[in-house]
């Protein structure tokens, strides 16, 4: 138990670098040129009137 107490700043801060990296690999994959047109009709949704 005195390990892990010992090891929590580090973990605390290896958690914060993963969802650091998780948001940026997210951004990356969201913000590709190749997805502009997906985005564009996505954004579309809410002002179409054929429902």
């Amino acid at each position: 138990m005195d390990t892990l107490i010992a090891l929590y700043p580090v973990f605390k801060t290896l958690w914060v670098v993963w969802f650091l990296l998780m948001f940026l690999v997210m951004l990356v994959l969201v913000m590709r040129p190749s997805r502009r047109a997906a985005h564009a009709r996505m954004a579309q949704l809410p002002l179409r009137d054929d429902m």
